[in-house]
């Protein structure tokens, strides 16, 4: 019978003497320890870079993470943010909606403090427009709501923007992509008085809505309206205004008023042709009923396009706009071929300066994208030069 050899003691296996295996569970406890001790303001700055599904999932690692993810300040959502693991899509593909919902419920239900930063991007907004409307009344009734982004895409659609939005007295930034403007009659006490940047994207407003909205937000400091349907004529009156960008594919007359602070604008006028961004929210009264042949000649947009030339100054608009910059430093115009071929067509000939009393006084840098060749706008680049007397740099770049 043969004995068990026992093997050589450099193969036997070493059993980790009770020393080492102290320093090892010492040093878990060390990495464990130096995580907890991070303060709420770390933690948040890294749950903040996580999908908020997997934000959430970080509630289970300890009696404290409950807590963090609760008071964390920014939510990001996606329509894709509560799709199951795995799921077969990108992040514009909401798997179920109403699950969708009920998981931001329990987040919103769940929350031990105000969120101070809010994000939202779906398409199925206007769809639940009642459930909607409760959960921005709760954001915005939370007095701890400071930025506020909501993006509507269903851009076949332009919904009415929740109306508790209106009435937020905290909010400092607001940005907005395709929702229909209707300012409420009266405003909740301080509504929108705080809001400092305005961002309004592809909305749908009137003159008079975009006006109201415009000038309740006293506090406001940088404004950027980028193509904007239905409203013909832009009135800004912000005391605090220092910033302005406007955008628009289409004629639009923006008049600044009462704007004392404002030191650097852009306007680019990128006219476009009609199938490309224009929209039957250019002419179509929202409030009205419309028979389907009336309907079809409202999405005739060469002829919208045309009529809409037609009936627009584009000398004035500029004249216009040009008035309001009197104590403007920086001013950066984009004027493409399309709008040249606009301006050629307008009867009344381009002033040689401005009146005196609307020179550009402060005017220290103007930069313009432009066909320099282009004759009238030549002309215009000759009006700019002689109404501005205190002009250091010009610059002046071909448009492509």
């Amino acid at each position: 019978m043969e004995q068990e050899r026992t093997p050589p003691a450099s193969k036997r296996a070493r059993m980790p003497s009770p020393s080492q295996s102290q320093a090892q569970a010492q040093a878990v406890d060390d990495a464990e320890d130096r995580l907890s001790a991070l303060d709420d303001g770390a933690l948040h700055a890294i749950l903040a870079r996580l999908p908020l599904r997997d934000a959430a999932a970080t509630a289970v690692l300890s009696r404290r993470w409950p807590r963090v993810f609760a008071t964390l300040q920014r939510l990001r959502l996606h329509p894709a943010t509560f799709n199951r693991r795995g799921y077969d899509g990108d992040e514009d593909d909401c798997e179920d909606a109403h699950r969708w919902m009920d998981a931001l419920g329990r987040v919103l239900d769940g929350r031990a403090a105000p969120v101070a930063a809010f994000e939202v991007r779906a398409k199925f907004m206007g769809l639940y427009d009642g459930w909607f409307h409760d959960a921005f009344r709760r954001l915005c009734g939370s007095d701890g709501l400071l930025e506020l982004g909501v993006v509507n895409t269903k851009y076949d659609e332009c919904y009415p923007l929740p109306s508790p939005v209106y009435s937020c007295s905290t909010l400092t930034s607001l940005d907005l992509y395709n929702w229909r403007i209707r300012v409420p009659g009266r405003f909740a006490a301080g509504g929108l008085r705080a809001v400092r940047s305005l961002r309004l994207r592809d909305v749908v407003a009137t003159d008079a809505d975009l006006r109201r909205l415009i000038s309740r937000c006293g506090a406001l400091e940088h404004l950027e309206i980028h193509d904007v349907h239905r409203a013909r004529n832009v009135v800004v009156r912000a005391p605090c205004l220092e910033k302005l960008d406007v955008f628009s594919f289409r004629p639009l007359c923006v008049s600044v008023k009462k704007a004392p602070r404002l030191g650097t604008v852009r306007l680019d006028l990128s006219y476009c042709y009609p199938e490309d961004s224009w929209s039957i929210n250019d002419t179509m009264d929202s409030e009205e009923d419309y028979s389907l042949s009336e309907i079809e000649a409202m999405c005739d947009y060469e002829k919208m396009a045309e009529r809409e030339h037609k009936q627009t100054d584009e000398v004035r608009n500029m004249v216009t706009f040009l008035r309001g910059l009197c104590g403007v430093k920086k001013l950066q115009l984009y004027l493409p071929t399309e709008y040249s071929e606009v301006l050629s067509k307008v009867r009344v000939s381009m002033l040689k300066r401005l009146p005196k009393k609307n020179y550009l006084l402060g005017l220290e840098t103007l930069a313009l994208t432009l066909d320099h060749n282009d004759k009238v706008l030549a002309t215009f680049v000759s009006c700019l030069l002689n109404s501005s007397p205190n002009l250091k740099n010009l610059i002046i770049k071909e448009v492509w």
